[in-house]
């Protein structure tokens, strides 16, 4: 169905993604090297005390006093101060902290988890070592004991597709909440291996068989006509991959949805009211990390390096709207958005800084 707006079924508080530093423990061939490395130095606690100072004074403007931080990287976890600064957010705030990870910490960690962390997302990589991925598995059954919220985005592989639609099926029997995840969203000039910018080979878009497409249709329960709609995989739908409830409205009527086509080019979005992406590394400040949309165009909206200018363009925004600039929307895809101006002020008039 053709959807004209999204909004979310219940409210969501802003979510602070905050990408801690480039390091990471693997090396997936669908990320680039600008997104990760196996040699950066760690974030220092001085520098992660200083941005935290910031987000309290960003998330302030927007009202949002009990926003959830949710690490992710590289691999957050492979900082060596990680845990005891999770334990300073929460002993200095009343934010919540969520965590993206390859799962791969000490099973030691659980307790810190437990105390500290409302919910885990985990990413499992089919391109990872044996053992690495046997962890992944272990922690997410752990976390699941454990009553923690807990996601499992699986990678949908091409190259390993039995193996992820396996893992898929166990973890689901095992009573987890289970992601199949595209890798790229289709992007047609990353399908093919290609030199990223610190000429390392990449592939960050997997071009999907029609079996495999059938299969992720399937999975989200999309109906026959709908597939018949969709030309190719570069076109395939997604839902929001934190599980979050969205309704689509089609012809005045609003239903839950599972996956949509995400070409929002030209929506009014409220993404700015929901996320905020910091990118550690770069210094660079963005309302969201994949789209970068802002109230002109697209990019970051700011630096580490000059907090106050970020805090200034908010409060000269505050009665703007995104329009959104992007042919593709990847996570961000379930804040509240719609074709017309009309609309998007009826599903986001209770939304204000």
């Amino acid at each position: 169905m053709e959807i004209e707006a999204i909004t979310l079924a219940q409210p969501e508080p802003m979510t602070v993604t905050w990408d801690i530093g480039r390091r990471c423990n693997f090396d997936c061939t669908y990320c680039e090297s600008s997104r990760h490395n196996t040699y950066s130095a760690p974030t220092s606690w001085h520098e992660l005390c200083r941005t935290f100072d910031f987000i309290k004074d960003y998330t302030t403007l927007y009202n949002q006093p009990n926003a959830n931080i949710n690490f992710t990287g590289g691999e957050p976890t492979v900082n060596p101060v990680f845990w005891d600064f999770v334990q300073y957010i929460k002993d200095n705030s009343n934010f919540t902290v969520g965590l993206t990870s390859n799962g791969t910490w000490p099973e030691k960690h659980i307790t810190s988890i437990k105390q500290n962390i409302i919910g885990v997302t985990l990413s499992y990589h089919a391109e990872a070592k044996d053992f690495n991925k046997q962890r992944t598995i272990d922690n997410a059954k752990l976390l699941k004991d454990n009553n923690m919220w807990l996601t499992v985005n699986v990678m949908m592989h091409t190259d390993h597709w039995e193996e992820c639609v396996e893992i898929v099926n166990m973890l689901q029997q095992y009573g987890i909440t289970v992601f199949p995840t595209i890798i790229g969203d289709g992007n047609l000039g990353t399908t093919e291996w290609f030199e990223d910018d610190e000429n390392v080979l990449r592939r960050t878009s997997h071009p999907y068989t029609k079996e495999q497409q059938a299969w992720f249709f399937n999975y989200h329960g999309i109906d026959a006509h709908t597939q018949e709609q969709i030309l190719s995989g570069n076109q395939m739908p997604r839902g929001c991959c934190g599980n979050r409830d969205i309704l689509g409205k089609c012809n005045n009527c609003w239903s839950k949805i599972s996956a949509v086509n995400t070409n929002f080019k030209g929506w009014f979005c409220s993404v700015n009211k929901h996320f905020l992406h910091i990118d550690q590394h770069t210094q660079k400040v963005y309302h969201h990390q994949t789209c970068k949309a802002k109230f002109e165009g697209r990019g970051a909206i700011g630096n580490l390096r000059n907090t106050d200018g970020i805090l200034n363009y908010v409060l000269e925004n505050k009665d703007n709207t995104i329009v959104c600039p992007n042919n593709r929307c990847g996570c961000g895809m379930c804040v509240p958005k719609a074709q017309l101006r009309s609309v998007y002020e009826s599903i986001t008039k209770h939304t204000s800084i």
